[in-house]
């Protein structure tokens, strides 16, 4: 331990692999250790053990991550900068990688010599058009940012790599017609038993009662990767449970069975943190025999179709309590921890008589929406509820001819619950039924941007890149490559956009873990555009002249 003694200094540790004078990869010198090993004393006392030195086998960076998450005592998964630090190391190497590959290509080369000579000055510009929004007036600026986005979208836990979403539905919308279900589940991690037995918490679930314990909100929030595996393990259950998906095959076929809204065809959905870290999950599901918009639409003019999906809105969307009218709804008492419960069993003789009493505590409790700061915007000079509450009210549940449709609802901050989702997870959601009426365009594109949204709105890309670039253009004269000046620019550029971001630590651990954002029923086989555009000028020359 003595010769291991390291000195506190200001200086970036070193996290590339550190090499011995023949090569051989090594845990390094206590002047230069390897920079888990120089950063994380109390997780490697021994000073030995740090990833990327020579091992009988070697070990991948990523796959020595997932060990470290996996380890008994769980040091590592608790220290949030250790896994911050290596999640920062993954997407520069990604980043270092995407940006070597994205310079070799012919849209790249196309722009190099004017992205050479960009200066300060020209960021400065794109900053203001930015602020105003207003497009580029300078193209070589346009053309960096296309590229660094590129580069981007391979960079696991970027907004570039989310947005890649769209495409996948606009692809399934394509193979499976429009969506029918729009889904948002948001686990009470802090609230359930099970995400506490996950921390490491002592509780019996098979023989459990609110009144025996009381939820730690303090176990879920130091250790984040039992945060993201009881989230997982909701959602799953969700789906093999309540849906009928029983699971997704190696060749990536559907095992399925009917569920609670009929047979469901295929989902897409994302994973999203809110403010305070806790995820979150919005999905969209095609329902089997899901109709084209312009059939959907003569149908609704059947009373006897409309009938069937009004059926269907009583049976799996609600949004009234029975037994209140109004603001009665709220005379019901609020539970804090309702979430802390375990559910009724549906096969016991009783579940009936207690199942209506135990849905309106749950609904009265995380369905009922109360306006705030962070829902409340201005629209026409106006403060507007972005969820925008209050919410329709009617006597019955109702659709009309023009696909528009809604529950029964006497309070109008009662937000719509599925009853069977409500009762198994005891959490707020939401679920919106998608009719392909008259606003199905306006609804898609609504749903395709919600769905994979940035995280940060807010960020002037090009301010951000200003200080970054100018640091770039002191030092490019060190370098005489133009293909190496450029490649250092778009990565540097990438790296200060990544700083930039926000991630909760349940995030950064489902990308280490390799799980990631999305769950999705099926595989998509990317097609470049690019790669087609050439290929059929190649095979049509006559196109070299149109295109």
């Amino acid at each position: 331990m003595e010769g291991w003694a390291i000195k506190w200094s200001s200086d970036f540790v070193n996290e590339y692999p550190q090499r011995t004078e023949n090569g051989v990869l090594s845990d390094g010198s206590p002047e230069n250790p390897n920079h888990l090993l120089g950063s994380f004393l109390c997780l490697f006392p021994y000073g030995m053990g740090g990833y990327k030195v020579n091992r009988p086998t070697p070990v991948s960076y990523e796959a020595h991550a997932r060990w470290s998450l996996h380890y008994n005592d769980k040091c590592f998964r608790k220290d949030h900068h250790f896994m911050f630090q290596l999640f920062g190391v993954l997407q520069k190497r990604q980043l270092c990688a995407a940006a070597a590959l994205q310079i070799s290509k012919t849209c790249f080369s196309r722009h190099e010599h004017g992205i050479r000579s960009l200066t300060p000055s020209d960021f400065e510009l794109a900053s203001a058009e930015e602020r105003a929004h207003k497009p580029f007036s300078n193209p070589v600026m346009h053309a960096l940012r296309q590229n660094l986005s590129s580069v981007r979208t391979k960079v696991m836990g970027t907004d570039e790599s989310r947005i890649k979403i769209r495409s996948l539905i606009w692809g399934m919308c394509i193979k499976k017609n429009p969506p029918s279900i729009w889904l948002t589940i948001n686990p009470a991690d802090t609230q359930d038993p099970i995400a506490q037995v996950l921390c490491g918490e002592d509780i019996d679930l098979d023989n459990f009662t609110a009144r025996d314990h009381r939820p730690s909100d303090t176990a879920i929030a130091a250790d984040p990767y039992a945060a993201f595996l009881f989230f997982q393990l909701v959602v799953n259950a969700i789906l093999d449970s309540l849906l009928g998906i029983k699971g997704i095959q190696h060749n990536h076929q559907i095992e399925r069975e009917t569920g609670i809204l009929g047979n469901i065809e295929a989902f897409i959905g994302t994973v999203e943190a809110q403010g305070r870290g806790t995820l979150h999950l919005h999905m969209l599901l095609w329902l089997t025999g899901t109709l084209l918009s312009l059939i959907m639409k003569e149908r609704l003019l059947n009373s006897d179709f409309r009938n069937n999906i009004r059926q269907f809105i009583t049976a799996n969307i609600r949004a009234h309590l029975p037994g209140t009218e109004g603001v009665s709804t709220l005379s019901i008492p609020h539970e804090r921890t309702v979430a802390f419960s375990r559910p009724v069993d549906p096969r016991l003789p009783y579940y009936e008589e207690h199942s209506t009493d135990t849905e309106k505590r749950i609904a009265r409790t995380v369905q009922v929406h109360q306006c705030s700061q962070s829902c409340m915007k201005f629209s026409n000079r106006q403060l507007v509820c972005k969820r925008r509450a209050p919410f329709p009210l009617a006597n019955e549940d109702w659709i009309g001819e023009d696909g528009q449709w809604g529950p029964k609802r006497t309070y109008g901050y009662l937000n719509n619950w599925c009853p069977a989702i409500l009762q198994s997870i005891w959490a707020n959601h939401d679920i919106k039924l998608i009719t392909n009426g008259m606003e199905t365009k306006d609804i898609a594109w609504y749903i395709t941007h919600y769905v994979a949204k940035k995280q940060n709105d807010s960020t002037n890309i090009s301010t951000l890149l200003v200080k970054t670039f100018a640091f770039h253009h002191a030092a490019k004269n060190q370098l005489t490559d133009l293909s190496a000046i450029n490649k250092k620019l778009v990565q540097q550029c990438g790296n200060s956009l990544s700083h930039q971001q926000e991630l909760s630590a349940p995030e950064v651990v489902a990308y280490l873990m390799g799980w990631g954002d999305c769950f999705i029923s099926h595989h998509f086989q990317i097609i470049h555009w690019n790669s087609i555009v050439q290929l059929l000028k190649k095979t049509f020359p006559v196109l070299r002249q149109q295109w």
